[in-house]
């Protein structure tokens, strides 16, 4: 397989700090950390897994290298994930287009997740987007036609100007990473008779891991790298335009370090990095209340359950509302009467 050779302009160009925010159509969205307003789409039937799993691969791409071990972990991963998918791009602003063939998977100290519904997405021309998801349904009632999406989510991203170059060199892998999110969310739902979904409140969203990275350097200048590689099958498509089709595989060794966590998604565009406290600071899990309003996750009842608070928050912060933890009453305790 022909590697690509290394452009630190390409690299450079990964998307935005999680604390820049982009203006879309449709809602304000936190490109690096994805957006939590549409997390399902109420139009799209997702299929079963065995729709997913009917696509024959003849690809031309050196031999069979789609279906072969190319997306196993080096030995040293302990933490990981792989993609392999095929389809349409779709508009990131549009509508959603289904891959014809996913199948995913990411191992983490916390357990493993199959994917095996995907989909690409282009963004502005600047970012090809694949991501895949699993989730179920649970706490079904189906006389008040409520229940909860228990939503597991990858997101991978990578420079779209990486297509047309990896086509121009007929490189078929590149020897890096994409950049990758994962995250666990909780959805209540309510459903009509039919079974569609009519709305839908995102509760609880937690980011549990993203791509690492290591340093490189070139031409004086360095670089943070995710930990990877991916491969592409490119066929007709020239240059990650909508409307094409796409093929390609992507590994990386995963981060589930809080404190990474924390850096990632609190660093701005300026290269700072909020503290708590500080205003737009965000915390690893976001809690909402039955209305949508925000609360404090270790104060949060609804599905998922509440978190510990962490360990950076004082404790004064950590109390319940309206909870004097200080006041301990005995009521084994008599008041003296003559004490005054």
């Amino acid at each position: 397989m022909k590697k690509l050779a290394i452009i630190i302009s390409i690299l450079s160009f990964f998307l935005f700090g999680c604390g820049e925010k982009t203006e879309t159509d449709n809602d304000e969205v936190s490109d690096n950390c994805a957006s939590d307003e549409e997390v399902l789409d109420d139009d799209v039937d997702y299929g079963s897994d065995e729709d997913q799993n009917i696509v024959e691969v003849s690809d031309g791409c050196h031999g069979d290298p789609i279906f072969g071990d190319w997306m196993q972990p080096e030995d040293a991963w302990t933490s990981w994930a792989y993609l392999k998918m095929m389809g349409p791009i779709g508009d990131y602003n549009g509508e959603y287009a289904p891959a014809v063939f996913t199948d995913g998977k990411i191992k983490l100290s916390s357990g493993t997740t199959d994917f095996s519904d995907g989909s690409y997405m282009n963004y502005d021309n600047q970012i090809i987007i694949a991501d895949a998801a699993a989730y179920e349904f649970i706490d079904v009632d189906e006389t008040a036609g409520t229940a909860v999406i228990d939503y597991w989510h990858i997101l991978y991203q990578l420079n779209l100007q990486l297509v047309p170059l990896m086509v121009e060199e007929g490189a078929t892998d590149v020897g890096f990473g994409a950049t990758v999110i994962f995250r666990h969310t909780f959805i209540d739902v309510k459903f009509d008779a039919s079974g569609a979904v009519t709305t839908q409140q995102v509760r609880k969203n937690c980011y549990l891991a993203i791509s690492k990275t290591e340093e490189i350097e070139q031409e004086g200048e360095t670089y943070d790298v995710p930990i990877g590689d991916m491969f592409g099958c490119f066929g007709d498509n020239t240059d990650g335009s909508v409307g094409e089709d796409l093929k390609m595989m992507f590994k990386n060794e995963m981060d589930e370090d809080n404190t990474s966590l924390l850096e990632f998604f609190n660093t701005q565009s300026d290269g700072s990095v909020l503290e708590y406290g500080n205003e737009g600071y965000e915390h690893l899990c976001q809690c909402f209340d039955a209305d949508g309003n925000e609360v404090n996750c270790w104060e949060y009842d609804g599905p998922g359950g509440a978190e510990e608070c962490p360990d950076y928050v004082p404790q004064e912060d950590c109390k319940l509302q309206g909870n004097d933890e200080d006041v301990v009453i005995d009521e084994d305790v008599v008041p003296d009467e003559d004490a005054a």
